[in-house]
C-alpha cells in the first residue's frame, strides 16, 4: 500500500519505519497515496488537510494526533465542518511511545471509526502490534484530547512524593474526570477503561515527566527553560477548560491544573485539595 505520512516527528518518524519494516511504500505525495496517516500537532490537523484538500479524493486519513484542534473543540468536530460526510476519516490512538514503536514491542493501539475499519486493521497491524476496532469516535477522541492534561495531573501528584496510594487515588481520580466529560459528549462508558484512556494514561509519557517537575514547586517557565520542550498537554489545558465550561459540567481536576500551571497557585494547596475532592 502507497501511504503518506504528515509531520515528521518522533511519532510519525516511528510509524514511518515501522510501515516500511511491514512492507508499505512510503510516499512524499498525498495525491499519490492510497492511505494518509496524520501525525502532526492537533492544532495542525485541520491545517495540513486543508492544503493537500484538492489532492484528497479516495484516500483513507488515519489521525494519530492526540489534543484539541481549537477553542475546547476535538479533531472530529473540525474536520466535520470542513469535511462534511466525508467517508473515510479514522482516529488510532493507545499507548505507544515512539521508541518503543521502533523496538518492536508489544503495543496495543484502538483504531476508530465507521465502516472500513477491518480492512485497514489487516493492513496495520503485526505480531508487535495489536489493532483493538471501535466505533465510539467520541469517547475514543476525548480520551485522546484530555489523556495528556491528566497526565500532567498524575506527574503533578507523582512529584509531590506522597506515595503510591496517593498516585494510584488521583490516577482513578483522571479517568473518573475524563470518564464525565466524554460521556456528556456522547462517548459509551467502556470506552473509558480501554487503551485510548486507562491504557495511555498508564504511560511514563512526556507530559507526566513535566507534571513530575511542577510537582516539584519549579515553575512552567524553568521547567520549559532546563528541558527546551513544551508537552502537548500545556497547550490542552485551556482547551479542555474551555470544553467544560461549555458543557456547564464540573472539572476540578482541569480547574486546579489550570490554577498551578496558569494562575502560580501553590502546588502543595492544590494537590490537598484535589485529594480531597
Amino acid at each position: 500500500m502507497k501511504i503518506t505520512i504528515l509531520g515528521n516527528g518522533i511519532f510519525g518518524s516511528a510509524l514511518a519505519t515501522y510501515l516500511s519494516k511491514k512492507g508499505h511504500t512510503l510516499v512524499d505525495k498525498a495525491g499519490d497515496s492510497e492511505l494518509i496517516f496524520v501525525c502532526v500537532t492537533s492544532n495542525m490537523v485541520l491545517p495540513s488537510l486543508l492544503e493537500i484538500k484538492k489532492e484528497i479524493s479516495t484516500q483513507k486519513i488515519i489521525i494519530c494526533s492526540k489534543g484539541f484542534a481549537k477553542d475546547g473543540k476535538l479533531i472530529s468536530e473540525v474536520l466535520e465542518e470542513e469535511f462534511k460526510n466525508r467517508k473515510g476519516i479514522y482516529y488510532l490512538y493507545g499507548p505507544s511511545l515512539a521508541e518503543e514503536l521502533n523496538k518492536g514491542v508489544p503495543t496495543g493501539m484502538v483504531l476508530v471509526g465507521k465502516e472500513g475499519k477491518e480492512e485497514l486493521k489487516k493492513e496495520i497491524e503485526s505480531n508487535n502490534l495489536y489493532i483493538e476496532l471501535s466505533s465510539d469516535v467520541i469517547g475514543v477522541e476525548t480520551s485522546a484530547a484530555l489523556k495528556n492534561v491528566m497526565a500532567i495531573l498524575i506527574g503533578v501528584v507523582e512529584g509531590r512524593e506522597l506515595g503510591q496510594n496517593a498516585n494510584a487515588l488521583i490516577f482513578v481520580k483522571a479517568v473518573e474526570e475524563i470518564k464525565n466529560i466524554g460521556i456528556a459528549l456522547g462517548g459509551k462508558i467502556e470506552t473509558f477503561i480501554g487503551l485510548s484512556c486507562v491504557g495511555d494514561l498508564y504511560l511514563s509519557s512526556r507530559n507526566r515527566c513535566f507534571g513530575i517537575e511542577l510537582g516539584k514547586c519549579k515553575s512552567l517557565e524553568d521547567i520549559i527553560k532546563e528541558t527546551n520542550y513544551t508537552p502537548a498537554g500545556v497547550y490542552d489545558i485551556k482547551d479542555a477548560k474551555i470544553m467544560v465550561e461549555k458543557l456547564g459540567l464540573d472539572a476540578p481536576l482541569i480547574e486546579s491544573l489550570n490554577k498551578i500551571v496558569f494562575e502560580k497557585y501553590p502546588v502543595e494547596d492544590a494537590v490537598n485539595e484535589i485529594i480531597s475532592i
